[in-house]
């Protein structure tokens, strides 16, 4: 049976995450993370996607993303997670062997500022919200990094613009939601 086809308006923010298959491991090294680092440039470059925000978890990612028309996220989000699998099968000798991801992605679209921000603050504050980072700027996966170096992944401007004070929006006890 074929899949729906999905239909995503552009011009909307999207907020698209995915998981491993069974909860399964995607990132297991410094190379992982860097690697997936370049393929979202080259899938960024390659479907002209605006990244807003993303947080690149041991089993889960998620994004916060900004197509330019009705196509983008579709085949920005196909690319990338196929192109991923398999890459992470041929790093592991273990082509043959079964689905990395746990189904296709799943994305929402963004219509109120309100849930832009709330949006915006669950993906930044993922890594500190799991207890894996004492702030989440200190997570060097995600877009709230603020460390050295610089990350090789600059996200794209927002629709929004942060808050000047973000990051204590984001490390505010009252406002995250341990996992």
């Amino acid at each position: 049976m074929a899949r729906k086809r999905r239909f995503t308006q552009g011009g909307y923010v999207y907020h698209a995450c995915n998981r491993g298959s069974r909860k399964g491991v995607l990132f297991e090294s410094y190379e992982d993370y860097e690697g997936y680092l370049k393929l979202m440039e080259a899938a960024r470059a390659k479907f002209r996607m605006r990244v807003v925000a993303y947080c690149l978890m041991l089993t889960h990612l998620h994004f916060l993303l900004w197509p330019r028309d009705s196509q983008s996220l579709v085949r920005f989000m196909h690319w990338l997670t196929t192109t991923h699998a398999k890459r992470f099968h041929r790093l592991r000798g273990s082509v043959g062997t079964g689905a990395v991801y746990q189904s296709r992605y799943f994305s929402r679209p963004i219509s109120e500022d309100r849930r832009f921000f709330t949006a915006l603050r669950y993906v930044e504050q993922n890594a500190f919200a799991a207890g894996l980072v004492d702030r989440a700027e200190d997570w060097p996966w995600g877009s709230a990094w603020n460390g050295s170096p610089p990350s090789p992944f600059v996200i794209d401007e927002s629709p929004l613009p942060r808050p000047v004070n973000w990051l204590d929006i984001l490390n505010d006890p009252l406002t995250v939601r341990r996992k």
